[in-house]
This record gives C-alpha cells, structure tokens and sequence, in this order.
C-alpha cells in the first residue's frame, strides 16, 4: 500500500477538509510527517502533556487501511504514547494498537465575540500571587481539568470572589501548542453554580480572544451536557468529537 505523505501543515489543512482543529489546534511545525490515506489522515502532534501523541481522522474504513499500513511500514513515532481518533473511527485504531485507558472530549471554536452577559462586573484579573486560591478552587470543584495555574506563559486568568473574598469562579484564556487562545480551567464552586459566574468568565474570555486572534478554542469532555450548552450558547460551533486512548 501506497500511503501519501504530508510534510507542511498547510498540506495537514487541505487534506483534512480545512479541518478547523487541524488549523488552529496543529502547530505550523509539524512534530514529523503525516500520512493519508483515502480520507484518513493520521499525524504525530505534542499533547498539552507534551508527550507524543497521534491524531487520525477519517472514514472508519481508511482509518483501519491507514494505521495498519503504517504500522507494517514501520512509520509509527517510537516514542508515541497516545492516539487521539475521531471518535467513530476508534475501533479501526484498536484493531491494530493496544489501547488502554482515556476518555472521550469534544473540541469547539468560536470566531464570534459574544454579546457582555450579566455578572461580568463581578470579574477581576488574578495574578500568580492568587494561585493557591485557584489551586483550591480548582481541587474542590474542577479536579479533572487540564488548566495548570502560571506553569505556562501568557496565561490570562479571570476570577470572582465572594462577599468574603473567597474565589468561587475562575477560567483562564493561553496560547495553545499551535499559539491560538484556548480556555480552560472554566470552574464554579458547588455553592455557586447556576448564578451565571461560569457564562461570565467564559463570555468575557472569548470575547478578548475572538477581537484579539479572530478565534477562540476549547475542549470539554462528553459527559459535560451544562458546559456544552453555555459554549454553544455563547457561539462555538465547529464541534470535533474525539476519544483519546493511552497505549498499553
């Protein structure tokens, strides 16, 4: 089998269908050569881990042809850790890697700056002397989230805090890997949910980043139905279902 190679990312995005995670999520630098096949494609990528993953997209059918070509030509990264797959391709992928534990997430983007939504008076910048606050609101209402408070540059954190100056809402707006905003860390304390604190950050976060870049991302994992309806509420479209799986 003939597998066709990709080398630059703006091949990456012509050959995905101008993918919108290809182009915002894939740095310009490609971590080593793509391949397609069919409308598979499957490309190495740094994860915010900063390990070594593979990124396959495509018809379930290809995606299978895809990865065992790859895999009998010896054309698979060694030091690849984790395969991120368009979620109704993963059984294709598991035919011929062994796969072990993940989760399934989805990946949105906005090029829409929304309208201001109550609350955002209540907003205050937070700097890296407030990072144990956010550390234990954080732990306390959002201990699965990726967001790593200063430990990478740029970041733009937003807050609320309580009559009593405790932080009981929090998000943070950074480059991703490719250098486009992404969100993350969107927390609420349990006691305050449903106050609309959580649109407000979001809201507020989005729209410096669509007037700043001209786009905004994010990910959330499936099984957040609330979160989905205040990205989507709030104009993020673009939706990219995926299941991450770590290697055996």
């Amino acid at each position: 089998m003939t597998l066709q190679r990709l080398t630059t990312h703006t091949e990456l995005v012509r050959t995905s269908g101008n993918s919108g995670f290809v182009r915002y999520d894939l740095p310009v630098t490609l971590e080593g050569p793509a391949y397609a096949h069919g409308t598979a494609i499957a490309v190495p990528r740094r994860t915010h881990t900063r390990r070594i993953g593979l990124l396959v997209m495509g018809a379930a059918a290809d995606v299978d042809e895809l990865v065992g070509g790859m895999l009998r030509q010896q054309l698979l990264p060694a030091e690849l850790a984790s395969v991120t797959v368009q979620r109704d391709a993963l059984d294709s992928v598991a035919r011929h890697l062994a796969l072990s534990d993940g989760n399934e997430w989805e990946w949105m983007s906005s090029t829409s700056a929304p309208s201001p939504v109550p609350v955002e008076e209540r907003l205050v910048p937070l700097s890296q002397k407030e990072i144990r606050d956010i550390e234990r609101l954080l732990g306390v209402a959002n201990p699965g989230t990726d967001a790593r408070p200063f430990q990478f540059p740029d970041q733009r954190w937003l807050g609320v805090r309580d009559s009593a100056g405790t932080l009981v809402a929090c998000g943070v707006r950074e480059p991703n890997l490719a250098g486009w905003p992404v969100l993350s860390g969107i927390t609420v304390h349990p006691e305050h949910r449903g106050t609309g604190l959580g649109l407000a950050v979001t809201a507020r976060l989005t729209r410096e980043a669509v007037r700043e870049r001209g786009v905004c991302t994010l990910g959330l994992y499936s099984h957040n139905a609330v979160a989905r309806r205040l990205y989507t509420g709030l104009g993020y479209d673009d939706v990219h279902l995926w299941s991450s799986r770590r290697l055996r």
